[in-house]
This record gives C-alpha cells, structure tokens and sequence, in this order.
C-alpha cells in the first residue's frame, strides 16, 4: 500500500491498472535489454502459489490502495495474482522466468517453502506452457526432485552457486552426474558471481563458480564414458551443451 500522498496519486484507480503498469514494465525492462524475469521471493515467503480469481483481489487492491495494512491472507492473495499476472505476460514476451530455488541465507529462511516440489503445479498448469521457466541455483538441496520437474518441456535448471560456493566440486560432481544422466539438455551453466565483502569480489566467486564446474563436469562425465553409459563423443556434447549451448539457445 502506498505510504504518502504522491505514491497515493500515482497509484493505479483499480487491479486492471495496476496489473496494465505490471505488464508496461516487462516490456520496458524487454526493450532496454533484459533477457529474463527473476523472482527472489523465496527469500519472503513459501513458494506455494494458489490460484485466485481477479475479482477477489479486485477488492483488496482497492481497499487498500490509498492505505492500511491487509492481513497476511489478503496480501498472499494479491502476491498470487500479480505472481501469475507476470508468468502469462512473459509467456507472452518470451521472456525465461528465472525463480529462486534454493535455501538461503539467513536465519529466516524456510527451507521446506522453497522446496521445487512446491511449484509443481504451477510448472504443470496448460496456461503457462509458453513461459520458459529457468529454477536458479537448481533446487539445490532439492536438486534429485528438480532435475525430474525439469523433464516437462518449458523447465530448465540452472547451476548457478551449486558449483561455487554452496558445494565443493567433488559433491557437485555426483549431483551434475545425477542431471546429465536424467536430462542433460535442461541444465545450463550459472556462476552467481557477486560481491560479498571487501575480500572476496565478483570476481572471486566468478572464478570459483567456472573452476569447480569444469572439475565437477569433467569427473561426472569421465565416470559416465567409464561405465560405459556415453561415449566420448556424446560426453563432449553434454558439455558444450552444459556450459554454453543450453543457455545460448535459450536466452537467444
């Protein structure tokens, strides 16, 4: 809710203005350049989405427009629409959803509402097909569940931290080999390099992110092609594949 006189004069009259200004910033974040649309959320609150009509949202937005503070049912109902507002508007913008799928940081973060398992039935709903959608940091510790919703065709997982800082890469190692025996073409590479103090830059966690993943992709495939279960050949396609085709193709 707006907290002062000019946010209140500037609000949207009702949803359908708000949801209509939602929809003129995707596209002007498109035109400038964006290549995806991310959701932290799980950093916030459960990744458990219901599904509510528009006119019962219709009344909370106006109620609460020019002030006063909803209660928590109220505000996950308008989370919820603005939330499938987004995934249909980038479906339509072929834009990738990128959605936080890990634990987190910090003593208040849910695990268990940020399980993959949770999104189910969103990735699964017919409305969304056109919408990419990328589960950053690839569902990790969830990673076994996620590589399985990652088999419907508009799902992809990235590896994003997995590989640099929330596993070494001998563990990374048997959850990319888990992945590549599974579905190999819906793993991209990701580094999420940032800066975490005045020791160790982006440029740090960068180095970490590629290092341990060509360790970790080239010890998954080795025991692979050593089983028996790829060739060589094959083995170099789920890498190129893995650390540049999947993303290229998928972020045009």
């Amino acid at each position: 809710a707006p907290n002062s006189t000019i946010e209140a004069a500037i609000s949207p009259a009702d949803l359908a203005g708000y949801l209509s200004f939602v929809t003129r910033v995707l596209e002007d974040h498109q035109r400038r350049g964006a290549i995806a649309a991310k959701f932290e959320i799980a950093y916030f609150r459960s990744l458990v989405f219901d599904d509510p009509p528009r006119e019962t949202v219709a009344p909370i937005y106006a109620r609460y427009r020019d002030g006063g503070v909803p209660s928590g049912a109220e505000y996950k109902a308008f989370q919820d629409l603005i939330f499938r507002h987004v995934l249909t508007e980038c479906g339509r913008l072929h834009l990738p959803v990128h959605i936080h799928s890990s634990t987190g940081a910090g003593d208040y973060f849910s695990t268990a509402g940020v399980s993959v398992l949770n999104l189910e039935p969103v990735l699964r709903d017919p409305r969304y097909l056109p919408t990419p959608f990328v589960l950053i940091h690839g569902g990790f510790p969830f990673d076994e569940a996620a590589i399985f919703i990652a088999m419907r065709k508009n799902v992809w997982l990235d590896s994003s931290a997995t590989g640099s800082f929330l596993m070494y890469p001998n563990q990374f190692k048997d959850v990319l080999k888990r992945w590549f025996e599974i579905q190999p073409s819906k793993v991209t590479y990701g580094s999420d390099a940032f800066p975490i103090d005045e020791h160790a830059g982006t440029e740090e966690l960068y180095w970490f992110g590629v290092h341990g993943a060509r360790i970790a992709t080239a010890a998954a495939l080795a025991e692979m092609v050593a089983a028996r279960e790829i060739t060589e050949a094959q083995a170099m396609t789920i890498a190129h594949g893995y650390l540049h085709d999947h993303a290229a193709a998928l972020y045009r």
